[in-house]
């Protein structure tokens, strides 16, 4: 093998004699040398050549104090090592990066300055290394020595105690006295202090500053100087750039007005409205300061048109332990619809269920996948109108409406089991609002669902069971949210917090009377520059049923015999939980089991007396726990959830996470605390789309951390004193059944799980 060579230089990459192999062509296709992996053998077919008489850079080593720096001068410099596809294999579907001596004496400037930049005047690049690694491939190598930071000594503010918000401005200036000196420092704080004089009044203000260094005592005095200008008022505003869009709802929606003191805050926020209604590709306010004896800062709007009509077609498969269904999807909408900017959207997903065919797990019995035997047509169609300044400019009023036909489905239905299906209609008119510059969004609504249950033709039994009727389910609700993620597809810092408040029945009529509450804490936090975040969760549900859920509480007094599973009252109790009580598992919930997996199992009322027969034997009500067959999601009445997963990049779109979800539902508010966490944890792999990241997880349930401590399954367990031995006894922490046999799920999804 030829030894590694290494190229040095005393702080500058030596000049001249360029490394020059033989002709390459990548990796060989053609028939040498024995057998060769599948993988390696296609990445080798498809790799670019390598360019000729170039050396390769494969890897580049910046030596710094800190990952913040190494990821910042990486970030900065234009020598950067070659994409690799998979993280594996260079040259395959991504171009090359190069080796080019002029260019990294440069770079090296380039890491002097970042250096200086940030208080460091002493900071020199002492040694920069190209070292072979084979022909073709080098590693860039790059050592810094910092020296001594200079600090601030004294910060003084001058003039801003002649403008209104002077406590404002000084208390924005983030240069502060004993700290290191920095120039980004600095530009900030004369930033925020223009930003803060404009936001009262002060749209002419001025700053500058005056550095003194004392590169010998390692200080720097500052000086900030502010000339705030009068008082402005708004000029003029002009909007370029409409052709379809309609001027007069622009100006109601911009809602600023000549005459009016000038405020740069309500600027931004007038701007960010405009950019919310997603009909400009761009939005620029410019203001006009040319003039500041007048007062007046005439403003002109600049916006590009997007296209306001567009049609939507696609496609897609689900395959699961619930199901394997084919969907497509036609979407048209119109963003100035009727004119005044209404949009209308309307989409139809019309798809088929192959049942049974599913991933294999759902029961004990259940050895590999099922050929399909019945095709279960379903459909989703909805509509969605929205009016921009509705009420008044910054709220928007909206009026949703679907009508949706589908099955429901479970793991372990039999293929010639009933099946129930729904016909469901829904509406929902409410109003939006957004508050302090974008971060606060609050969304009241009426809510009305109505479903009506039918059977699927084709099964063994196609009668509907008594007791399974419509359920109305009538609410106002109210969503508040606090988002302050730096981005709102793909955060990787700040925190998003949510709640729902929802008050069914009541005076508000319908089948069901409940209170039902969910708040939601989302983190997240780089953990190293471009390279991984760190993301966590947890979110609380709590429902307080009036009218129902009386089949939940096996060990209360309850109004329907639960000896007999398909009693019309069971029936009818277990209906309406289906459509309010909380589950959990699935891909944006407890990966590490299948869909709505975790919680309370046992036999559902309305299938019950099907094809598989799961009513309860009054002489043995134990004898149901070992019928794998028959425990089905029963809901509960609390949940919580917690989630850690960490984002790590790999090359390209490529990402990888790496996740631990908990989660427990139960049957009764005071069993909230109870020791059930199904601890599940598990890798994914991420390709990062335009629509957001496509995502295949796959979570493993952690054997001994699913229930902690005992538990009662069967009525011999428990003791006399604390048992009602008339009713049945359903397991209380879930049947997720397997993948494969192992305990675990897998999820193929868009979108992040939180």
């Amino acid at each position: 093998m030829r030894p590694a060579t290494t190229h040095r230089a005393s702080d500058r990459v030596a000049r001249g004699g360029r490394g020059r192999g033989r002709r390459g062509a990548g990796a060989p296709c053609g028939g040498h040398g024995g057998l060769l992996v599948g993988a390696v053998l296609a990445a080798a077919c498809v790799r670019k050549p390598f360019p000729e008489g170039r050396r390769i850079v494969s890897e580049v080593d910046v030596r710094a104090s800190s990952a913040e720096d190494r990821a910042a001068l990486r970030a900065g410099i234009a020598t950067s090592e070659s994409k690799r596809f998979l993280g594996i294999w260079d040259g395959v579907g991504l171009a090359y990066e190069v080796l080019d001596e002029d260019v990294l004496a440069r770079d090296l400037l380039r890491i002097e300055r970042y250096y200086r930049a940030r208080g460091y005047y002493d900071a020199k690049v002492i040694a920069a290394r190209v070292v072979a690694l084979d022909e073709r491939r080098v590693r860039v190598e790059v050592e810094i020595v910092e020296g001594e930071p200079v600090i601030v000594r004294s910060r003084r503010v001058l003039g801003a105690e002649r403008a209104a918000g002077a406590v404002e401005a000084a208390s924005a200036v983030t240069l502060e006295e004993g700290r290191r000196f920095d120039e980004a420092d600095l530009e900030d704080s004369k930033k925020a202090l223009v930003d803060i004089l404009g936001d009262h009044g002060h749209a002419f203000a001025e700053v500058t500053a005056k550095v003194t260094l004392d590169l010998g005592r390692k200080t720097a005095d500052v000086v900030l100087e502010v000339r705030p200008g009068p008082p402005a008022r708004y000029g003029p505003i002009s909007i370029v750039g409409l052709a379809e869009v309609p001027e007069d709802v622009v100006r109601e929606i911009f809602a600023l007005e000549p005459g009016r003191p000038f405020r740069r805050q309500e600027v931004v926020a007038a701007q960010r409205a405009l950019v919310d209604l997603g009909v400009f590709a761009s939005v620029r306010v410019e203001e006009d300061r040319a003039r500041p004896e007048t007062g007046v800062v005439p403003l002109r709007v600049v916006v590009v048109e997007s296209t306001l009509r567009r049609l939507e077609l696609g496609g897609g498969v689900r395959f699961d332990q619930i199901r394997l269904a084919n969907r497509l999807r036609a979407g048209w909408e119109d963003k100035n619809f009727l004119g005044e900017l209404r949009s209308l959207s309307i989409d139809t997903r019309p798809g088929v269920t192959w049942f049974p065919t599913r991933l294999p797990g759902g029961s004990a019995d259940e050895s590999g996948v099922l050929a399909p035997e019945r095709p279960l047509l379903e459909n989703q169609l909805n509509a969605t109108l929205r009016r921009p300044a509705f009420l008044e400019a910054r709220t928007t009023g909206f009026v949703h409406a679907a009508y949706n036909v589908y099955p429901l489905l479970y793991a372990n239905l039999a293929a010639d089991e009933r099946i129930i299906g729904y016909h469901e209609l829904r509406g929902r008119p409410g109003v939006e609002r957004s508050f302090f510059d974008g971060h606060l969004f609050v969304t009241p609504s009426y809510n009305l669902q109505a479903n009506f249950p039918f059977v699927y033709a084709g099964g063994a039994d196609d009668r509907k069971p008594e007791g399974l009727e419509r359920v109305i389910v009538s609410f106002p609700e109210l969503l508040v949210a606090l988002d302050l993620r730096d981005d709102r597809i793909q955060p990787r810092n700040g925190a998003y917090l949510a709640t729902s408040l929802q008050s069914a029945g009541y005076i508000f009529q319908g089948d069901v009377s409940d209170v039902r509450l969910r708040p939601e804490l989302r983190l997240y936090k780089e953990l190293f520059p471009g390279r991984a975040v760190l993301a966590v969760r947890g979110l609380l549900g709590l429902l307080f049923p009036s009218n129902y859920g009386e089949t939940l509480d096996t060990a209360g007094e309850s109004g329907a015999d639960l000896r007999r599973i398909d009693d019309p009252d069971v029936v009818r109790d277990q209906h309406r939980l289906l459509f309010r009580a909380f589950y959990s598992g699935g891909p944006g919930s407890n990966r590490g089991y299948p869909l709505n997996g975790v919680g309370p199992h046992g036999p559902l009322g309305f299938l019950a007396a099907g094809a598989v027969d799961c009513r309860i034997d009054p002489a043995d009500p134990d004898a149901i726990l070992a019928r794998t067959e028959c425990l089905r999601p029963l809901g509960g009445v609390t949940l919580w959830e917690a989630s850690a997963e960490v984002r790590v990049a790999i090359s390209g779109p490529f990402e990888a996470a790496f996740f631990a979800d908990a989660s427990s539902v139960t049957r009764r508010t005071s069993e909230i605390n109870r020791l059930a966490p199904h601890l599940s944890t598990g890798v994914g792999l991420r390709y990062v789309s335009a629509i957001g990241p496509l995502r295949l997880d796959f979570g493993y349930r952690v054997p001994g951390l699913q229930v902690v401590g005992r538990r009662y399954e069967t009525l011999a367990e428990i003791p006399v004193a604390q048992r009602d031995t008339e009713r049945p006894v359903f397991p209380e922490f879930g049947n997720a059944g397997t993948l494969f046999g192992l305990p675990a799920a897998v999820h193929l999804a868009i979108g992040e799980a939180f």
